[in-house]
């Protein structure tokens, strides 16, 4: 029997196209971080308090929840990678048997653990572990949220997915990364373009390049980039653009947030342009095509 042709959309090599954008982007933060800046081995150890009170301006379900909660049966064990500050977890829970959550960020799992324990959650498997994992769990579901951005070897993180899952692999992931709405920030205060991370047609392609034969589907999102104020906006741009207090940038980085942000009708400040979709990346697990090397 011929063995059938690897799937290469365009012949590229997305495995290896992942990489380079994910290394470039890097790399070009790198190069614009203030000596002074603060660095953690826990990425989120900074971020974890902003990043936790954002989530909360956003009713849940959101969109892609609602595509996925329809799906879930009630026996079901689903895997959250990368669960964040656990902002899926209470209808998550409350739909299915069990969750496993799995999030590397000891800052972000003490968010999690206050959300497990607010909600009276009584189904949830915390797990402190990067992905994948050498003897993951065994889950009907396998879900990851907006986690692909920073994760460089693709391939061994969406392989872990497949063979995790018995019945359904979901990725929650942008057209473009979510904070692309604030490359006119970046350019406005380092004056040059900011590189791209890879987003869900990467994915989609990187999937496929797998033999994963995944689909993507559309679902409307609301703005995700939302301030209380300009000082909050400003707090946290500057450690976006990884940046020091300093009076001149921090001038440079109002007069942007003026330019680029509006108020929204509530009262928050949001960018002025931001993706209205957003994207589902999903597949049945063990239903692989042929595959190319990774």
């Amino acid at each position: 029997m011929a063995v059938p042709e690897p799937i290469m959309a365009g012949g590229q090599d997305w495995l290896e196209t992942w990489r380079q954008m994910y290394d470039r982007e890097r790399a070009q933060g790198e190069a614009v971080t203030d000596p002074a800046f603060g660095r953690s081995t826990d990425y989120w150890a900074h971020r974890a308090e902003r990043f936790a009170a954002a989530v909360r301006r956003h009713p849940q379900p959101d969109s892609s929840l609602e595509w996925l909660l329809p799906r879930l049966r009630a026996d079901d064990t689903v895997l959250d990678i990368g669960a964040g500050t656990g902002r899926y977890l209470p209808h998550l829970a409350r739909r299915v048997a069990r969750v496993i959550a799995v999030e590397p960020s000891p800052a972000m799992r003490a968010h999690l653990e206050v959300t497990v324990t607010e909600a009276g959650l009584t189904n949830i498997t915390v797990i402190g572990s990067s992905w994948p994992m050498e003897e993951p769990p065994v889950a009907d579901v396998a879900l990851s949220a907006h986690v692909v951005y920073g994760v460089r070897e693709i391939g061994p993180f969406l392989k872990g997915m497949d063979e995790a899952a018995r019945r359904l692999c979901v990725l929650f992931v942008g057209l473009r990364h979510p904070t692309a709405a604030l490359k006119p920030v970046w350019e406005r205060v380092h004056g040059e373009p900011r590189l791209p991370l890879p987003a869900a047609l990467e994915t989609l392609c990187a999937c496929h390049q797998l033999g994963l034969p995944a689909r993507l589907d559309l679902v409307p999102i609301a703005g995700m980039m939302r301030y209380s104020s300009v000082e909050e906006a400003l707090v946290d741009l500057r450690e976006r653009l990884r940046l020091t207090p300093e009076p001149e940038r921090d001038a440079r980085i109002r007069a942007a947030i003026a330019e680029v942000f509006a108020p929204t009708d509530d009262g928050m400040l949001a960018p002025i342009a931001q993706q209205p979709y957003g994207g589902i990346v999903w597949w049945e697990p063990g239903t692989r095509t042929e595959e190319t090397s990774a």
